[in-house]
């Protein structure tokens, strides 16, 4: 076996505050592999419309949401409703006041970093799939 490991994950949908978080954990754990909270008013708002929104992380680390408006026929894309660098968001989630307002912890702070360390392993082997390069160090 080459060491990796099959977790099974179960999506979830939960109220936080004046959000809506939606996202995918572990089968039988209540921490969150990933995650995305959307404010209450704009899922009232897309449900009303009939509409999806969407949000997905691009090869190149860009995290684009998407809402979706159905007609009778069908479902029409419109444009990208926000477009940000991943690592934008990370800095602005890591800001002093942000920090505070959230009132993180260690612990979270802890949990973030695993998470983007799984990430950063997950980079290079897909680089590793996709070209005989060297991975460049970070």
């Amino acid at each position: 076996m080459n060491g990796l490991e099959i977790v099974q994950l179960e999506p979830f949908a939960e109220v936080a505050g004046e959000t809506y978080r939606f996202g995918y954990r572990t089968v039988g754990v209540s921490d969150y592999v990933s995650a995305v909270e959307v404010p209450i008013q704009i899922v009232e708002q897309t449900v009303l419309m009939r509409a999806s929104l969407t949000v997905r992380i691009g090869p190149d680390g860009t995290v684009i949401s998407h809402m979706l408006a159905s007609n009778a026929a069908d479902t029409i894309p419109d444009p990208p409703i926000d477009v940000e660098a991943l690592d934008v968001l990370i800095q602005r989630a890591l800001s002093t006041e942000n920090l505070r307002m959230e009132e993180a912890t260690v612990s979270d702070l802890n949990t973030l970093l695993q998470r983007l360390e799984c990430s950063i392993s997950l980079v290079k082997e897909a680089i590793s799939q996709i070209s005989s390069e060297p991975i460049t160090p970070v």
